[in-house]
């Protein structure tokens, strides 16, 4: 089909999120190119066969080729983020890369290209320095960059996020399957988990609100919700999140009973042995499964802010935008392929 509008630049599109999000893009809008960068394209080439993704070496953190992949683009979805980063005051060197220098360089470059920013639940951009962790501080400076930029924004925030080969419920499904005994830390800190198809269903709405698209007589069936009295030119911010509120302790326990029909006994750790377990699970090899930083981020629940508004911007909900969230127990299904 013949491309209409100006491409849909997506930056750190090749994740979990980001996969699920370009399969939902390139079906809620099959006119508009998807523009998909990355450092090492080799690794993405499936992402390929999706109708309209065009993928591009490139690497966003050169200057010069941010700006010539933001020449063309009609908007702009940023959703580079990592979980760790190495340890400074009052972030991390990659922290400050990914989450701080990256959203603001995109802003530096943008002209008329419309920004969507994929965030977090808890940030606190009023408060950058009340923030508990270096991953919360780097995401907060990044929101109160983009807020107070002048430049209309939708931001993001969503809390953990779970779906088909997520890294969350699958990961503690199978540990359950081989530790009787999980001391776990952060055992009492609470989330509102969303599911991946819900987050990217608010996204492509606020893609077609930041296009203009939403009275689009072919979309009208996609439901545009509560974003038909946001302008164009007004910033927004999206908290996405599920209907159940658990503790760290009970998603382990129902991701291990989804998968295996019981549960490990989860030890809760106070804090200086969950910092102990966080220091020592940090210096393994590969991904960890928890550093410090990850520890210091749960000293705060990870839910809902309660607010109608941050530094002047208006605060909307998954509900306020028509989208009913989908519980864990849309989690069953695959927890139960383990």
């Amino acid at each position: 089909m013949k491309t209409m509008y100006g491409p849909i630049l997506l930056i750190g599109a090749s994740g979990f999120i980001g996969r699920v999000l370009l399969a939902h893009l390139s079906r809620l809008l099959p006119d508009v190119a998807l523009l998909v960068p990355s450092k090492r394209a080799w690794r993405h080439v499936a992402l390929s066969t999706m109708p309209g993704l065009r993928l591009v070496q490139a690497d966003v953190h050169e200057d010069k080729s941010l700006r010539a992949l933001l020449a063309d683009s009609r908007l702009v979805i940023n959703l580079a983020g990592i979980l760790h980063s190495d340890q400074a005051n009052p972030w991390g060197k990659a922290f400050d890369k990914v989450h701080v220098q990256l959203p603001e360089r995109i802003l530096q470059s943008l002209d008329q290209q419309a920004l969507i920013h994929i965030s977090a639940l808890g940030c606190q951009p009023e408060a950058v320095e009340d923030a508990p962790s270096m991953y919360l501080r780097s995401k907060s400076q990044a929101e109160k960059i983009l807020l107070q930029s002048g430049h209309p924004v939708s931001l993001v925030r969503p809390s953990v996020v779970f779906g088909p080969n997520d890294q969350f419920l699958n990961v503690f499904a199978k540990l359950g399957a081989i530790a009787p005994i999980v001391p776990l830390a952060g055992a009492h800190a609470r989330f509102a988990p969303v599911h991946v198809q819900d987050l990217c269903e608010a996204i492509g709405r606020l893609v077609l609100q930041r296009l203009g698209r939403l009275s689009d007589h072919r979309l009208q069936t996609q439901g545009a919700g509560g974003l038909a009295d946001s302008g164009i030119e007004t910033s927004l911010i999206v908290e996405a999140f599920g209907p159940d509120v658990m503790s760290l302790a009970d998603l382990f326990r129902f991701a291990s009973q989804a998968a295996h029909g019981y549960s490990p006994w989860i030890v809760p750790l106070a804090y200086p042995l969950a910092y102990l377990q966080a220091r020592l699970l940090q210096t393994l090899p590969g991904p960890p499964l928890m550093s410090v930083d990850n520890l210091d981020s749960m000293r705060v629940d990870n839910l809902p802010s309660g607010k109608s508004e941050v530094l002047s911007v208006k605060i909307k909900t998954l509900a306020m935008l028509g989208i009913k969230a989908r519980g864990l127990e849309a989690a069953r299904a695959y927890l139960q392929r383990h």
